[in-house]
């Protein structure tokens, strides 16, 4: 099946042209019907760097927007794009040379119209502290997706997903009155609809840096609560779980407090989290850490999290993103 690959852009130019290139090398490069790239606004080089890219091929297009949000711009790039599936890479990210190639044999399922994978994070250039980052598995034979989804959010990665065209003519596009969670709740009225795939591996390298808006995540929990109270009203078998789901994001943003040294604030919202699901067994683990002195939480945290993902090897890293 052919794909239209959706890219946005705003002030990368010191990342777009690698970008672009990790989609114009995939193993499966003939299945890239189109690349549509929307720069919004960008007020760097982006632009000049963006016209050199479409010389060098036909395939990509580039459209401008002047500071429309991302949930317009995708839609942009939707809109303008006509192949039947639609991946999405944000232009600071990078995609494994043969992501297309694993992830379009999923769509032999008429049911699935979400394929996704795990995602690797980083931040340096030289890709020395990747991390491969194992997310929750959704598949076809995934019993209540929306119910699942909704209380454990994934998470699922954008530049990690191909979505089929025909569900968003079902449920229609990104809400562009959001300006962050919007992809949340894109997926949400998807999981509505029909089922996802996850396909295993690191297949996309999700660059985090200072500027990124989803740095701290005290700043999304408004919105997590809002997604909860709109898909409860839309859903009402959904309310037995709003409390799960409330504990789970609570839980985190306590712990993303404490990891900051907020060591306050962190035991308000997991006393809040334990408030909406005292069963939860994670919010009683990060009380734990929290109990611990700052240097040796970080020390603990650190290899937690390389036992739980998995490291990835620069040279390994490496040559994912060639």
């Amino acid at each position: 099946m052919k794909v239209a690959v959706v890219m946005t852009c705003c002030n990368e130019e010191a990342y777009i042209a690698q970008a672009v290139r990790s989609v114009t090398a995939q193993t499966c490069s003939a299945s890239v019907e189109e690349i549509v790239v929307v720069d919004d606004g960008s007020q760097d080089n982006s632009r000049q760097v963006l016209a050199e890219l479409a010389r060098e091929d036909s395939r990509i297009r580039v459209l401008h927007a002047h500071g429309v949000g991302l949930p317009a711009a995708r839609n942009l790039g939707i809109r303008a794009s006509s192949a039947p599936l639609v991946a999405f890479l944000d232009g600071d990210d990078l995609w494994r040379s043969d992501k297309l190639e694993l992830q379009l044999t999923a769509f032999a399922n008429p049911r699935v119209s979400l394929v996704y994978s795990d995602y690797i994070d980083f931040t340096k250039s030289d890709l020395s502290d990747a991390l491969l980052v194992n997310v929750r598995r959704f598949s076809s034979e995934t019993p209540h997706t929306l119910a699942e989804y909704f209380v454990h959010d994934g998470p699922i990665v954008p530049s990690t997903t191909i979505i089929a065209r025909s569900i968003f003519e079902d449920v229609g596009l990104f809400d562009e009155q959001m300006r962050v969670g919007e992809d949340t709740e894109m997926f949400l009225r998807i999981a509505e609809r029909a089922q996802f795939q996850h396909v295993p591996g690191g297949l996309a390298f999700k660059r985090r840096h200072a500027r990124q808006i989803t740095r701290s995540l005290e700043r999304l929990l408004p919105m997590n609560i809002a997604l909860t109270e709109r898909f409860v009203q839309r859903n009402p078998s959904l309310r037995e779980f709003a409390g799960q789901r409330l504990s789970r994001r609570y839980a985190r943003v306590g712990h993303d407090c404490a990891q900051h040294g907020q060591g306050l604030v962190a035991f308000s919202y997991l006393s809040r989290a334990v408030s909406h699901a005292p069963f939860f067994w994670r919010t009683y683990a990060y009380l734990a850490l929290l109990m611990l002195p700052m240097r040796v939480r970080s020390w603990t945290l650190r290899r937690g999290k390389r036992l739980f993902h998995g490291g990835v090897q620069r040279l390994r890293a490496t040559s994912y993103a060639r």
